[in-house]
This record gives structure tokens, C-alpha cells and sequence, in this order.
């Protein structure tokens, strides 16, 4: 997979007369300018990703120009690649008749003509180009049935996928509909999103319930343009608005395709979808500035001063409306680092510092990403877990005690004859999968568990945690090519990478492990690098690695060893002892814990 992206989309002549205002029904008015201009949703896209500096293949037809020359002029840019490009002359190009009034937005009138003729074959033939893709935009200003195959195909190469929508009215509804399952991103405007969902979409709060409505068919994360409201993200931590940018709007047409494609060009970046939305609104609101849907894309340099500059000037760039899945994950996680410090306080052993660094990762397992049920721990169709870096125990039995397995009061037992094991211990403790504690068997164990789950024709999924320090074994190596050899999708391991061992920093003890996204990559595996306390980094991560087909996922978590409590915060000393006393008042102090007695 190379650092490209795949547009497969619309061509079209653009008409445009530019208006004061717009007609009434059976009304005529005087235009002020008339401009031709090249267009299309698909070819405006791929102009805005190729002057963003990525490499762009464009898949699209077109037919007899009205005007020659026209819709091919900012195609021929050294970082479009036409060779999926289908001219048929027995066919017309199609054609937008626009009517601008600049900032008071437009109306638009398609003629389809050779976008209507681009075939499955066709995409089919450009399969190639996908597989070769980070990212696929597609639109549906095409076939349905193409836009479908496009999405197969990237989804089979495990290529993340965006839907735009639009030109909605030349549609059918539920045939868009039907192609919404399993897409990472859709966007569309407030009109298209209020097509699909039946409903006037009018504020926030009606976006939100259409983003919800269409979150249901299968979509990872919904964006909805909204004008002067905002961009609204609708995905699994709730809804979230993005300020838009204010900038002296003289044509909105290029708005809604700048920001389609600046989004892409993030997201292959392996930027997070917030951070997506931030520089598309910044592209978008550039665009705007200009006549012309390509003529005033702009380029990286231009997206990221303007970007600064607004910072500087104080114009925030998102607010939160709804976070109901963050704030509930930070209020379990803190609850774990305070009953993990209790637990290690009494049993005045084991291992702090990497219980305290796996507590984000492990809390948005069994809070929200595992299919589990604590009434039935046995249960044969579950998630399992393996926490092959079995010494930080204390952080998996806090984790099962908020999510039912057990009373807190048990966790008083630690290291206590016939209480909880040091290590994990299946056996004896409910909602263990798999007792642990020798380094470098935990992802040769959850191969086994994602091959028992093929065998058995069961969907569960096998997480495992691995220590930085443990990959220093051989056998982790040797599993991991088994994972990719046999194409265990279902495996997704997560990397606590907090530069701690029992004996030093990573590089002192063996320098060899980085570059460590490197290793994991050259074994096959796909790999998500993110910082390991961030939970909307975290929940999107999971989502992403249960969309990846065909190979397995690795989350290389970047963590801090004692998280959570300043004074124990990236200090080896505390890797495995148990706090004293006094350390112990003093942490639980830190975390709001005021009244605590060792029991």
C-alpha cells in the first residue's frame, strides 16, 4: 500500500452565472458574470487532494466536451495518475448548470451524461489503483451499483473508505442506503443528510439524530456540513460540533469537494477523524475566498498558515456537545488506578508502574469494545483477552470488577492465600481467558483462540496486550507471523509501549526495537500507532482494526509508566514495587481519593 488516494467520481462541464440573488419559481433575472468552468464532484476532489501534495489516481468518464479543453485543465498535474481515465466520445460529458449568488449559496441542475456509463467493469479494471490506496473517496454523482464495487474493493484490501453524498435528488434513497454498511466515513450536507433520513435538518440536535439514525446502518464515523452551524461528527463517542472558519465568502460550489478532499488527504496522513474535519473546514473555507470549484483549491503550505493565523487569532476549533463514551471511560479508569494502588498497598506487592500505563487501553476493552457477559464468563461466542504481560494483573482485575465479574472486595485479596493470583489465573478467577505471566506466549495463545473461532465458524475476537519489554522474545516473532501467514483479522494486539522495563529504558536494555511500527509492518500486520491515553484515539483505533480485512492489527499504543500519579510517572523504581503507606495517601490524594484505609 503506497501513500495514495483513489477517487472514483464525477467529470462535469460547470455553466455558471453568477446572480444577486436567486430566482423565484417562473421568475427571470439578470445575470452579472458568466463563467465556464471544469467541475464534478470527482474531479474537484482529485485537483484538491493532488495540490495537497498526495498522490491521486482518478477513475471517471468523460465524453464529448462542450467546450474543449475545459474540464481536463487542472487534471494535468504531475500528481494525478489517469490511467483508469475513460474518454468515450460516443457519449456527452456531463454538465452542472449553476446559479451563484456567492455567499448566499447556489442551485444546481445536472446533466449526468458520461458519469451515468461508468461501469463495476470499469472500477473493476482500477482495482490495481485501490489496492495501491491508503484511502478511497467515491461520490454518488455515479451509478449506485459502481459506487457498491468501489467499496468492495477497498474494503477486500483493507483500504479505509469515504462516501460523499451528493447530488442527492438524482438518486434513490434507499439504494444509497444500501451501501452504507461497513464505510469508515460518509459526508454529506444537511440537505442530502435530511434526504436520507427523512427529516428537515434544521440545528445540531436534528443532525444529530439523523448521524445516529445512519451510524445504525453500519457507518463508522457520519459528517455533516451544516453552513454558518458548523461541521457536525457523529461516531461512536457522540456528537461533536466543529466551528466553521469565518473568512469573506465570494463562492461556495468548491466548498463542500475542498474539504471532501482534504479530509481524505488527513486521514491517509494517519491523522484522527477531529483533526480530519479541522483541516477540511480549513480548505473548505479557503476555497470560498475564489470563483470556481478548482480554481481556488488550496494547497498544504496555504491550509496550514491559514490555520495558524485563525489559531492566533483566537477562533476555536471545536466544542463538544455530547460525550457520554469519553466521560464514562475516564470515570472507570480513574476508578481503576485508585483501587489499583489500594490493591498493591495491601498486598505491599507487585507490579505498579505497567498496571498504571495499560488502564486506558484495558478499560475501553471491557467498557466498550469487547462482546462480553459477566453473568456468563464461559460464553462460548464472548471476546477473549489475553494479557500476555500477565505481571500487570492489578489493572485486569479492577477492569472486571467494573464491568461485573466480581465484587471490589475481592480485589483486598491480592497475592493473599487463596485471594487473586499475582498473575492471571483462568482457573480460579471469573472472567480471566487466559492465565499468563511468562513473557512472549500471549499472541501465540490468541492465534489459537482466532483459529478455535474459524474452525468453529464463530465471530468472536482475541485481544491481546504485549509489554515493550516482552517483544524482546522470540516466540512473540514467531507468532506474529503466524498471524499474518494464516490472515487472523480477528486478532488485534495492542502494543503498551511505555519504554519501562524491570531493568531500564527500552534502548539500554536492547536497542534493537525500534523502529518498532517498521517490525510490525514488514511482518504483514496493519498498524495503528496512537497515543495510548487518549480514549477518542483508543475507541477509534478498535474501530478501525475491526474493519480490517485479511491481516491482522497491532495498536502501538504509546503510554507512560505510572500514568496517572505524578511521582511514580515514567520511574523505573516503580515497575514492581507496591507503594508504601505514605505513597499510597499521597497517590490516592492525587486522584481525588481523600478517605482510604488499608484493609
Amino acid at each position: 500500500m503506497q501513500d495514495a488516494i483513489t477517487v472514483i467520481g464525477s467529470i462535469n462541464f460547470d455553466i455558471m452565472i453568477k446572480t444577486k440573488r436567486l430566482p423565484e419559481r417562473g421568475e427571470t433575472i439578470a445575470g452579472e458574470n458568466l463563467y465556464f468552468l471544469p467541475g464534478g464532484k470527482g474531479a474537484n476532489q482529485a485537483v484538491a487532494i493532488a495540490r495537497l501534495g498526495k498522490k491521486v489516481y482518478f477513475v471517471a468518464k468523460k465524453g464529448k466536451d462542450f467546450i474543449p479543453g475545459i474540464v481536463m485543465k487542472n487534471l494535468k498535474h504531475p500528481n494525478i495518475n489517469l490511467d483508469y481515465f475513460i474518454e468515450d466520445n460516443l457519449l456527452e460529458t456531463g454538465v452542472a448548470l449553476v446559479n451563484t449568488t456567492g455567499s448566499r449559496g447556489n442551485k444546481v441542475t445536472l446533466f449526468m451524461g458520461a458519469n451515468d456509463k461508468l461501469t463495476p467493469e470499469d472500477v473493476e479494471r482500477a482495482a490495481p489503483a485501490i489496492k495501491d490506496s491508503k484511502v478511497v473517496v467515491v461520490c454518488t454523482e455515479i451509478p449506485i451499483p459502481t459506487v457498491k464495487k468501489a467499496i468492495e474493493i477497498a474494503q477486500k484490501y483493507g483500504v479505509k473508505t469515504i462516501l460523499n453524498v451528493g447530488s442527492i435528488g438524482t438518486k434513490n434513497r434507499e439504494d444509497v442506503l444500501s451501501v452504507l454498511n461497513g464505510l469508515d466515513i460518509v459526508i454529506m450536507n444537511e440537505r442530502e443528510g435530511g434526504y436520507l433520513t427523512n427529516r428537515v435538518i434544521s440545528h445540531m440536535e436534528t443532525g444529530t439524530l439523523s448521524g445516529l439514525e445512519l451510524r445504525k446502518l453500519g457507518v463508522n464515523h457520519v459528517i455533516i456540513t451544516m453552513g454558518k452551524e458548523g461541521t457536525l461528527l457523529v461516531n461512536v463517542h457522540g456528537a461533536t460540533v466543529f466551528h466553521r472558519y469565518g473568512v469573506e465568502v465570494v463562492d461556495t460550489v468548491g466548498g463542500g469537494d475542498a474539504f471532501v478532499g482534504a479530509v481524505a488527504v488527513a486521514i491517509a496522513d494517519g491523522k484522527f477523524v477531529i483533526d480530519a474535519i479541522d483541516y477540511g473546514n480549513a480548505a473548505g473555507a479557503l476555497v470560498t475566498t475564489k470563483i470556481g470549484a478548482q480554481e481556488g483549491l488550496p494547497t498544504k503550505q496555504e491550509i496550514e498558515k491559514f490555520i495558524l493565523v485563525k489559531k492566533k487569532d483566537g477562533e476555536a476549533k471545536v466544542y463538544k456537545d455530547y460525550n457520554d463514551t469519553i466521560k464514562k471511560l475516564e470515570k472507570v479508569a480513574l476508578n481503576m488506578r485508585r483501587n489499583i494502588i489500594k490493591m498493591l498497598a495491601c498486598a505491599r506487592s507487585g507490579h505498579l508502574g505497567g498496571s498504571l500505563s495499560a488502564v486506558d487501553v484495558i478499560a475501553t476493552l471491557y467498557m466498550h469494545v469487547m462482546k462480553i457477559d459477566p453473568k456468563n464468563p464461559k460464553w462460548e461466542k464472548r471476546d477473549r483477552f489475553v494479557l500476555s504481560k500477565g505481571h500487570a494483573a492489578p489493572a485486569l482485575y479492577a477492569a472486571l470488577v467494573e464491568a461485573g465479574f466480581f465484587k471490589e472486595d475481592k480485589l483486598w485479596t491480592l497475592r493473599k492465600i487463596g485471594g487473586l493470583s499475582g498473575h492471571p489465573d483462568m482457573k480460579e478467577i471469573p472472567g480471566v481467558d487466559m492465565t499468563t505471566g511468562s513473557l512472549g506466549q500471549g499472541l501465540s495463545i490468541a492465534n489459537g483462540m482466532a483459529l478455535a473461532a474459524r474452525i468453529k465458524g464463530l465471530d468472536y475476537r482475541v485481544y491481546v496486550m504485549l509489554g515493550d519489554g516482552e517483544i524482546q522474545e522470540g516466540q512473540v516473532w514467531e507468532a506474529a507471523m503466524t498471524s499474518s501467514t494464516r490472515r487472523l483479522d480477528n486478532v488485534c494486539a495492542i502494543l503498551d509501549y511505555n519504554g519501562l522495563q524491570i531493568d531500564g529504558s527500552i534502548g539500554e536494555v536492547k536497542s534493537g526495537l525500534e523502529p518498532v511500527v517498521d517490525k510490525w509492518k514488514a511482518f504483514n500486520w496493519n498498524v495503528i500507532e496512537i497515543d495510548g491515553h487518549n480514549y477518542e484515539a483508543i475507541v477509534e483505533a478498535f474501530e478501525d482494526a475491526k474493519k480490517t480485512k485479511g491481516m491482522p492489527t497491532i495498536i502501538i499504543a504509546r503510554t507512560i509508566k505510572g500514568k496517572g500519579v505524578s511521582f511514580m510517572e515514567r520511574k523505573v523504581e516503580y515497575h514492581g514495587v507496591a507503594p508504601t503507606d505514605e505513597e499510597c495517601e499521597k497517590a490516592l490524594k492525587e486522584l481525588g481519593c481523600e478517605e482510604w484505609q488499608n484493609k
